[in-house]
């Protein structure tokens, strides 16, 4: 027995598919459907993998590539973070940094002496110790040594607690200073170094050196008296 009505068209007999069958049917068409859908996209993804070129790693290979770039006057890499660390840690004195003092005056001579860093300074870095040195300059910082200059006017201390007897223009002059170290003259005498005998010329020309005003004035007039005799 048919499980299907029978209808009568155009005098020719179809059948019509119940309603479990037509679910069944839709249910194929669907899944045919999905099917062809998801191998296309298969097919496809397949096709575009091939044909077109995969840069990711060029891509990775280029930006690496940055870091490796050099020109003229470019800082490298390494360098960079050494400076950042130099920033982030400046030189700074400690106990064990020696501070040269260098002062040099109008005369043209000039004095240094030397000591270890005191409390004070010490931690402190360049910046830092410019505020508060003036009006010493720093020629040099680092942690052995720290020198500061100054110039001032005047006469040097050392020139100034020196003298001797030397020549300028023909006249015998008094100096400040040392002989090997001659500062400005102090004052000329009257004496013409044209009437002195060879011996005290040879003396002038070497320069004689006094340690007071008294030997000062007792030389002096020894040479007078040569040169007036």
């Amino acid at each position: 027995m048919c499980d299907c009505t029978s209808y009568r068209v155009n005098e020719k007999r179809i059948h019509r598919p119940k309603g479990r069958d037509v679910m069944n049917h839709k249910s194929k068409l669907l899944t045919t459907f999905l099917i062809l859908i998801l191998l296309s996209a298969g097919l496809s993804y397949a096709y575009f993998s091939i044909k077109v070129p995969d840069n990711t790693n060029k891509t990775k290979e280029k930006l690496s590539g940055l870091t490796k770039l050099d020109y003229p006057g470019s800082i490298p890499w390494n360098g960079l973070k050494q400076t950042n660390i130099s920033s982030a840690n400046p030189t700074k004195i400690n106990s064990r940094t020696e501070i040269l003092y260098r002062t040099l005056y109008q005369c043209g001579h000039g004095e240094t002496h030397q000591i270890s860093a005191p409390p004070e300074m010490i931690g402190l870095s360049r910046d830092e110790l410019a505020k508060q040195i003036e009006p010493w300059s720093i020629t040099e910082f680092s942690e052995d040594q720290v020198i500061l200059f100054q110039k001032r006017q005047g006469i040097s201390p050392i020139c100034l607690q020196n003298m001797h007897i030397g020549e300028k223009d023909g006249w015998v002059t008094v100096f400040y200073g040392t002989p090997d170290n001659r500062c400005r003259p102090k004052s000329t005498t009257r004496i013409r170094i044209s009437g002195l005998p060879p011996g005290e010329l040879d003396d002038l020309k070497a320069g004689i050196r006094v340690s007071d005003e008294e030997e000062l004035l007792h030389i002096l007039e020894a040479l007078a008296s040569w040169a007036d005799g």
